[in-house]
């Protein structure tokens, strides 16, 4: 590792991950797991690259060392930013098929006549080409969908570190965008200023991209910036996450250019008021669903339910994009029976929306502590008036 300052972690570390992978693997009699979802693969390994799109299989046998294969090109990034050694790295170059390399690796490991799995749930894998690799290996691959959600859903205390550097990248973005906000500017130079800052600050690139909702927009979920030009009563909406070896640390605030109608700003006081409550509410032992509940009764009790139905928050951690978030390992909603336990790190973001008129928004990134809930985001909860 001494000559490897890329690498997130230190080994010991990506020990535990692979041990607590490798318990459960045997739990479910899987000799052999692969891995395709980049996210997923960073995690174990480290290797980081911009090139997610490109096919890459991490198997994890129940003993002996791990094999990564990946496209040629991507190979000096995985001996700088993991702790894989060569010897551990398979490549595939761009005229060759890299199922039949698959199947080459399992052969050479005598993985072919194990109980082998593949996490079906991964977003980075066409199901044509999901079938090409089941008809290459020749083999009806077992489902290990969730093994390695279910060690990420508890963050170590290495990886909630790097949330709260991520979350002061935010932070710096969310001053830098209300202080360049003003009547007359587009959508763009403001946050154009926002990335600006936390590019500078030292983050990464997002996961997601850096959000301004401008005007009626605010009032659209998940709008946009799209160089729309601000004006006098428009209410803004930002959410954007800085990033620390991929991990994210999320924050959504509102704003108003100029007086703000009373209307704006009881939704915002409600999903202040909303966000806190869900927060006082999580401590280990309590369920999902009983978070959700709590946040949306505050707003039920307020009438804005209408204005709001959707879930009160999701797990997020690392990541590549589209997405920051880790709702597929544990996410706040209605009814849910799962227990949160110490380690857990949600964002929650209540969001009030009149359609196609204005829209607010307050989050905040957390952590389960022991005994409670520890805000990891800092940043003031009011309305932000820009003149």
């Amino acid at each position: 590792f001494t000559n490897r300052p890329e690498v997130p972690f230190q080994h010991e570390e990506y020990d535990q991950r692979l041990h607590k992978v490798r318990s459960i693997m045997k739990k479910k009699n899987i000799e052999v797991l692969l891995l395709r979802d980049n996210a997923n693969i960073f995690y174990m390994t480290g290797h980081d690259t911009v090139g997610i799109q490109n096919y890459t299989i991490l198997a994890i046998p129940l003993e002996g060392e791990v094999s990564l294969l990946v496209r040629y090109l991507e190979k000096p990034g995985v001996l700088l930013t993991s702790w894989l050694k060569d010897k551990n790295v398979k490549t595939w170059e761009d005229h060759e098929n890299p199922f039949l390399f698959t199947k080459n690796l399992l052969s050479e490991r005598d993985w072919l006549n194990k109980r082998v799995a593949f996490e079906k749930s991964c977003r980075n894998l066409s199901v044509k080409d999901f079938e090409n690799l089941e008809n290459t290996l020749g083999l009806k691959l077992l489902d290990g969908s969730g093994i390695i959600e279910e060690v990420r859903k508890i963050k170590s205390k290495a990886e909630i570190e790097c949330i709260r550097k991520a979350a002061r990248f935010s932070e710096i973005g969310m001053k830098a965008g209300m202080e360049n906000l003003s009547a007359g500017k587009t959508e763009n130079e403001v946050i154009a200023k926002v990335y600006e800052a936390m590019i500078n600050a030292g983050s990464e690139y997002p996961s997601l991209c850096p959000i301004l909702s401008g005007g009626q927009k605010s009032g659209i979920p998940h709008s946009n910036f799209h160089r729309l030009e601000l004006k006098e009563g428009d209410a803004i909406l930002f959410e954007f996450g800085g990033v620390y070896n991929r991990y994210t640390g999320a924050l959504m605030r509102s704003a108003v250019l100029g007086k703000a109608n009373n209307k704006i700003k009881r939704m915002n006081e409600v999903c202040a008021e909303g966000l806190q409550v869900a927060i006082d509410t999580i401590k280990p032992g309590v369920t999902s669903g009983e978070v959700d509940a709590a946040c949306t009764k505050i707003i039920e009790k307020a009438g804005f339910f209408e204005n709001y139905k959707k879930r009160t928050g999701y797990s997020i951690g690392c990541s590549y994009p589209p997405d920051w978030g880790e709702g597929q390992i544990i996410d706040l909603k209605k009814d849910d029976p799962r227990v949160l336990e110490p380690g857990m790190v949600f964002h929650i973001p209540p969001a009030l929306r009149v359609l196609n008129e204005y829209g607010v928004g307050v989050s905040d990134t957390v952590v389960v502590t022991d005994h409670g809930c520890e805000v990891i985001t800092n940043f003031d909860r009011k309305l932000f008036v820009a003149k």
